[in-house]
């Protein structure tokens, strides 16, 4: 029942919470699983029902689920192409291909460091410099490059 409630909460498209725990007071694990039966061949663009093998378990941050920092376990599907004989892992609207954080976290660091220092939201969010910095500049060009201008760097 606490998953059902769970999958509501996370409000990510076809998406369902299978388990959950909280190793600590500050952290919230979510393990998720597609409710989708196909996928689409990024080569021959047909869709395919086949499942080949999962990829290993990964973490990828969220946005944080009351006041804990949030992290979906998931396991990318990889599907074998009827058409084309080809072995692709599925593409999930709410994730960048190969990405550690959901696309909206990372909308919302972008959004963070708009009216704060890279700095701050390093420290605020717990996450390196740099990866900050990379999610900024990558949201910026989309931006249309207004806010993708070089940063400077704070040395201490």
């Amino acid at each position: 029942m606490a998953e059902l409630q769970l999958t509501k909460l996370l409000n990510l498209p076809y998406l369902e919470v299978v388990k959950y725990e909280t190793p600590d007071a500050e952290t919230a694990i979510l393990e998720i699983q597609s409710t989708l039966a196909i996928a689409i061949c990024p080569r021959c663009k047909t869709p395919s029902t086949m499942i080949h093998d999962y990829d290993e378990a990964r973490l990828v941050r969220d946005l944080s689920l009351s006041g804990r920092t949030s992290y979906l376990r998931y396991c990318s599907r990889r599907f074998e192409c009827e058409v084309c004989q080809q072995s692709f892992t599925e593409r999930v609207e709410w994730l960048t291909f190969n990405s550690s954080y959901t696309k909206r976290f990372e909308e919302q660091v972008y959004q963070m460091c708009r009216k704060g220092t890279v700095q701050d939201v390093s420290a605020f969010l717990g996450l390196g410099y740099d990866a900050v910095e990379g999610i900024f500049m990558r949201y910026g060009k989309k931006d249309g490059g207004a806010s993708g201008k070089a940063i400077p760097r704070l040395e201490y």
